[in-house]
C-alpha cells in the first residue's frame, strides 16, 4: 500500500460535519470550474467549517496542496501579501514584491487557497485574488467573507 502525503497546512478535522451535505456538494461541484468562490454569510453561520470540510474533501486533487490563510487576526492590510506567501512557505530575500513572489511560486502550481475571514480586508483580497487567478491558471481560491469579494471568477 503506497501512502500519499497531502501537502497544505490544513487542521485536522476532530468532530463530524452534519447537516450540510447539501452546500459541501454544490461547492465542490463549483469549485474546478468557478476558479473563486466566496462564502458569504453573517458571523458564525460556519463559512470557516463548511470551506475547510470542502477543502479537506478536495485536497487530492490538488498535487501541490491545499492552504489555509487564516486573516481574522491581521489589521493592516499591506501585510496581506506576505502573510500569504509565509503561509505557503515561500521564504524569498529578494527585493521582489510579495506579490511578484507568490505570482512566480503559484505560476504552474495545481493548488487550493482558502482565505478565511476575508471582510475586513475585502479590497486587498479581492486584488490579490485577482492577479494570482490571471498568473496561476492551476489555482483556485476558495475565500470566506461576510462581503462578497466582486471579482471575476
Amino acid at each position: 500500500m503506497v501512502s500519499v502525503r497531502l501537502q497544505g497546512n490544513l487542521p485536522a478535522q476532530v468532530n463530524s460535519f452534519i447537516g450540510r451535505h447539501r452546500e459541501i456538494a454544490e461547492v465542490k461541484k463549483v469549485l474546478p470550474a468557478a476558479r473563486m468562490v466566496t462564502l458569504t454569510g453573517t458571523g458564525g453561520v460556519g463559512k470557516t467549517r463548511l470551506a475547510l470540510s470542502v477543502a479537506g474533501q478536495t485536497q487530492r486533487a490538488f498535487a501541490d496542496g491545499v492552504w489555509l490563510i487564516e486573516l481574522a487576526a491581521l489589521r493592516d492590510f499591506t501585510l496581506l501579501e506576505r502573510t500569504v506567501a509565509d503561509t505557503v512557505g515561500l521564504r524569498d530575500q529578494s527585493a521582489r514584491s510579495p506579490r511578484e513572489v507568490l505570482v512566480g511560486h503559484l505560476r504552474d502550481k495545481q493548488l487550493l487557497l482558502v482565505l478565511d475571514n476575508c471582510e475586513h480586508l475585502a479590497d486587498g483580497c479581492a486584488a490579490l485574488a485577482a492577479a494570482l487567478l490571471a498568473a496561476a491558471p492551476g489555482l483556485r481560491i476558495l475565500a470566506t467573507s461576510r462581503h462578497a469579494l466582486r471579482i471575476p471568477g
